[in-house]
């Protein structure tokens, strides 16, 4: 090998040798970037453990939460924390796992137990014991167990505890001492409160038993109904013998008018009186009504302290509480002491509740469900119109009530006016306005005011149900009025309209009706003489007050109402009613009649009262309840909340019908995902969550997953159990709700509707709304928020954006904009004041409707002449007209009349018109007094004077006291009554062998005895 050679295979060999040098440092470097990679994984990964692990752990300790599995964590999580609320702190040494002796062997060898929690008095007594279940296990399980530790206490010191078992989720309370049955609650009761259940054991009367005040409630019927309520809360134990409770919710239904209120405060006092009751509550939805409850009830119960929530705070010691709903479900919230709520469930004995109807349940039905009271629901619907929901809420049968009191009664009793209905339509407010009848002025008016100017095709028509909504016109206001003006009943000199209200549609329409009458008498109507009276008027109440002012007269004299003035307003005065609006629900129409419906003495003049109301029916309401009777019940009004809720659920449901549409399950996802979220996110320290604890939680915590795979059941329960329970986003505002409302319904329609013409047509409104949202946007781009979605709300104002398939694109259009409708102006609704020539359409007499007879409507002074000449009819009418004489009015009260004012009223009588003579020669030797009673019978009073003592004397029941009611009536009819008829129909009806049936024979001698005195008040 030449030295050349070799040198190029040494130089061949070292420049391999360099290259796998760089080789071999390339790997080197790459290793070392592995090691380093791989530790840093390795971190990673060690990180994600330990992060897995804490997960693991947060999650074991929040399914721990949600689903306790033993009872120490049952006790942990959920009975410590209510426990808590209610004012126990668990930190004594024998409040947890107390033993007990005296156990049964067959449960424990031993004979001894341990409680789970014992409640203890300041006296070192027991007052409750409470019973642990896991959540797993039904509470019930826990029924006997709770009884025989219950036994042991009771052996070990003397005094037995109230019982509750719970499972966290759900809590029994039994008082076995005088309920034979647990019941659910929402809580445990404080220690003020089970010191009150213990002190009842000893002092609690029979209500049944105890005398009514009947300077309160003294009217038959009214202690009727307290009966009926005691006997239906109280019973006796079939074995025993002793008093126990029965139910606890009860239903009164009693005509407006006929003292609803009253006969609560009687009930309320004869509770406060047996020991029954400490604290009661009454609620009511306006805050008109709790005032005026409240007066009464201090007028009738000074001695007792209140409290107006409206207006102050309510101290321990406060035995009456008035409140509207809606603040009281604040006020369990919102009044705490650290843990412990103010509100507890046990902290009323009674709630009242005014005009209980279906949707004031609905809408805060967690109040009927949180306290553990006894409740009673008052309301003037007649009893076959009462929901059947409503029954349901009081554990009644339909139509059932605990005690019911009729308009027809009271009116035939003369508790109430009657009232005389007057049809007064016009042409227009019966057909409407019809372009093509107008002369050529009005035609023209009518495209200049209405059509904005633009031409009209001939066709248009405006119907009756926008008259007076948006559209006012002023010869059909006007013609309307001054029919009312002549024709209603009249204040005593006969020139001037009597108390009168009108019902009208709107505030519009109101303050248009105003202005009609200011402009049809300048010297008559002012300011103060006609007033508009709304929830939205300034000082509303002020002027709501001197309308109703009883004991002077003081204007206003016209009232002109929109809502206000439609329930429980007394104003005795009102003799004319005016409903110028349609009314559809039945209960609202009765509510509206009762206004007119309380009697007034000397209204007229000294013995000239009230007897009778009219309504003038502009509407054709008469007509529409004589057609349907039960009428169109009111929707229940749901929050704008909870309806989002609902359309979202609704939708989501919709887009789960196309699996293969991977646009629709993305976008199912994500309203998935929101609604889960607010289900989690929702305070499980409100009350009204608490009580929903296991739904909320059977949604919301770790159960995604089951949102995919909702079934029928669980849209109910979303709907009706969790939907109520949603509160909007703080800082969210109503605008952008109802927007969202719009779009999702829109999106909804969309897939129910997928042909784009038949969508385009049918959905026209709504897409014509959310184009005018967008347009009224688009006049604020001034603001950057505004500008930067410009596009975007230009979207809708096209037509071919409402034909696109699918959906996505009015979502992206919802959330881009909702979030901005908050800057646009607000604007009031166009208003359209026309002057189209109108004519009143009244019916003939006699052509039909509701026929009361006629009122003498003009002059209540006008005199009549008898049309008979025997002497026999001449006296009686002599005595029909002069029915309210003094002397005459005495002897129907029973009261003793001298010689000298016999005399002097028989000189009244025969007073030349009339002589005795020639009557006695006719009739015979005229006794007066037997005439008159005969003719008028007994006064009410008075025979209701004469049965009120044996009435409380006996403590009648609901039966007892019908029946005694009947006899009432035959004797102010008749004046007496043959004792031998209380052994005939009807009276035999209440029991075969009749008084001697329904009352024991000291009783049945004490009635014949009080029908000798009646009967010889006739003489």
């Amino acid at each position: 090998m030449s030295k050349r050679e070799l040198d190029d295979l040494i130089q061949t060999f070292e420049a391999s040798v360099d290259k796998w040098q760089a080789q071999i440092k390339e790997i080197e470097e790459r290793n070392k970037t592995l090691q380093d990679e791989n530790t840093l994984f390795q971190k990673q990964i060690e990180d994600l453990k330990q992060e897995l692990q804490h997960n693991k752990t947060l999650a074991e300790e929040q399914d721990k939460v949600y689903h306790p599995v033993n009872e120490k964590e049952t006790r942990r999580y959920f009975i410590d924390v209510s426990l808590r609320e209610a004012g126990w702190d668990l930190k004594g040494a024998r409040d947890k796992e107390f033993r007990v002796d005296y156990m049964p062997k067959s449960t424990n060898k031993t004979e001894t137990g341990y409680i789970d929690y014992v409640l203890w008095d300041d006296d070192g007594l027991p007052l409750a014991l409470v019973e642990a279940k896991k959540s797993l296990e039904n509470a019930k399980t826990g029924e006997n167990q709770a009884q025989l530790y219950a036994d042991s206490l009771e052996k070990m010191f003397g005094r037995r505890p109230v019982i509750f078992y719970s499972n966290g989720f759900e809590i029994y309370i039994w008082d076995d001492g005088f309920y034979k049955a647990a019941r659910t609650v929402n809580g445990f009761y404080t220690k003020a409160e089970l010191q009150t259940l213990m002190y009842r054991r000893e002092h609690r009367k029979d209500i049944r038993q105890i005398p009514i005040d009947k300077e309160i409630a003294g009217r038959t019927y009214q202690m009727r109904a307290i009966k009926s309520i005691a006997e239906h809360f109280a019973g006796n134990d079939k074995q025993t013998g002793e008093i126990i409770g029965t139910n606890r919710r009860a239903l009164l239904v009693l005509a407006t008018g006929t003292g609803k209120t009253r006969t609560s405060i009687a009930l309320s006092k004869l509770l406060f009186d047996a020991n029954w009751a400490k604290r009661i509550l009454f609620l009511a939805d306006r805050i008109s009504l709790v005032k005026q409850a409240h007066r009464n009830f201090v007028n009738y119960l000074p001695e007792y302290s209140s409290v107006n929530l409206l207006q102050d705070k309510e101290n321990p010691n406060t035995r009456l509480v008035f409140s509207t709903y809606k603040t009281m479900m604040n006020l369990i919230d919102g009044i705490r002491d650290g843990d412990e709520r103010f509100y507890g469930v046990g902290h009323f004995d009674m709630v009242i509740i005014d005009e209980a109807h279906r949707s004031i349940y609905k809408k805060y039905q967690a109040i009927f469900e949180y306290f553990d009271a006894l409740y009673l629901g008052l309301t003037a619907t007649p009893k076959n119109y009462v929901h059947h929901n409503t029954y349901e809420v009081f554990g009644l049968p339909d139509k059932s009530p605990t005690d019911a009191y009729t308009f027809e009664e009271a009116v035939a009793e003369n508790y109430l006016a009657d009232y005389n209905p007057i049809s007064v339509p016009t042409k227009f407010m019966r057909s409407g306005i019809k372009y093509s009848d107008l002369s050529p002025e009005e035609q023209e008016e009518f495209e200049n005011e209405i059509l904005d100017g633009e031409p009209a095709t001939g066709n248009e028509h405006i119907s009756q149900a926008e008259l007076n909504k948006w559209l006012f016109n002023k010869p059909t206001a006007v013609k309307s009025l001054q029919y009312i003006l002549k024709n209603a009943i009249k204040k005593r000199g006969g020139d001037e309209i009597g108390k009168t209200i009108i019902f009208a549609r709107n505030r519009k329409h109101a303050e248009f009706l105003k202005d009609m009458f200011l402009e049809m008498d300048k010297e008559q109507f002012g300011n103060d003489y006609v007033k508009v009276i709304t929830h939205s008027e300034p000082k509303s109440q002020e002027f709501l007050e001197r309308f109703c002012e009883d004991e002077k007269e003081r204007l206003p004299q016209i009232a002109i109402s929109v809502d206000m003035m439609d329930t429980r307003i007394d104003a005795p005065r009102v003799v004319n009613l005016v409903f110028y609006k349609p009314v559809k629900s039945y209960t609202k129409f009765w509510q509206m009649i009762g206004r007119g419906s309380r009697l007034r003495p000397d209204i007229f003049g000294p013995g000239k009262d009230k007897q009778e109301f009219l309504i003038f029916d502009m509407c054709e309401n008469f007509e529409f309840f004589n057609q349907n009777p039960e009428g169109i019940p009111p929707s229940v009004q749901k929050s704008i909340t909870e309806t989002v809720f609902n359309l979202k659920v609704q939708l989501a449901q919709f887009l789960k019908k196309y699996p293969g549409d991977e646009e629709f399950a993305t976008f199912r996802k994500e309203l998935l995902d929101e609604l889960h979220d607010t289900v989690s996110l929702l305070d499980t320290d409100r009350f009204d969550v608490k009580m929903k604890i296991k739904t909320v939680l059977d949604y919301g915590g770790d159960n995604r997953s089951y949102w995919d795979h909702l079934d029928n059941k669980d849209i109910k329960i979303l709907e009706d159990e969790i939907a109520v329970l949603i509160k909007p986003p703080k800082g969210d505002n109503d605008l952008a709700r109802f927007y969202d409302r719009m779009l999702y319904s829109l999106m909804i329609k969309r897939l129910e509707t997928p042909e784009t013409e038949v969508f385009v047509n049918a959905f026209r409104v709504p897409i014509i709304k959310t184009a005018t949202t967008s347009k009224k946007l688009l006049k604020k781009t001034s603001i950057p928020a505004v500008k930067a979605t410009e596009n975007l709300i230009k979207l809708p104002l096209d037509e071919d954006f409402w034909k696109i398939d699918g959906v996505k694109h009015l979502e992206k259009v919802r959330k881009g904009i909702r979030d901005l409708v908050k800057y646009i102006d607000p604007t009031d609704q166009k208003y359209v004041t026309t002057n189209f020539d109108d004519e009143l359409d009244i019916p003939p007499s006699g052509s039909g409707g509701d026929t009361r007879g006629t009122y003498p409507l003009n002059d209540p002074d006008q005199e009549y002449k008898s049309p008979f000449q025997n002497n026999r009819k001449r006296l009686e009418e002599i005595l029909e007209e002069n029915k309210n004489h003094i002397t005459i009015t005495r002897i129907r009260n029973g009261d003793q009349i001298t010689e000298k004012e016999l005399q002097a009223l028989e000189k009244m009588i025969f007073n030349g018109k009339l002589s005795k003579e020639e009557a006695e020669k006719e009739m015979g030797p005229i006794n007066l007094i037997s005439l008159i009673i005969s003719l008028h019978g007994l006064s009410k009073e008075h025979v209701d004077e004469a049965f009120a003592n044996f009435i409380n004397k006996y403590q009648l029941n609901s039966k007892q006291i019908e029946f005694l009611n009947t006899i009432k009536q035959f004797v102010t009819r008749k004046g007496k009554i043959d004792p031998q008829k209380l052994y005939d129909a009807p009276f035999n009806t209440y029991h075969p062998n009749a008084v001697e049936g329904v009352f024991n024979p000291k009783q049945a001698d004490q009635i014949f005895e009080i029908i000798s005195v009646l009967n010889g008040d006739v003489g």
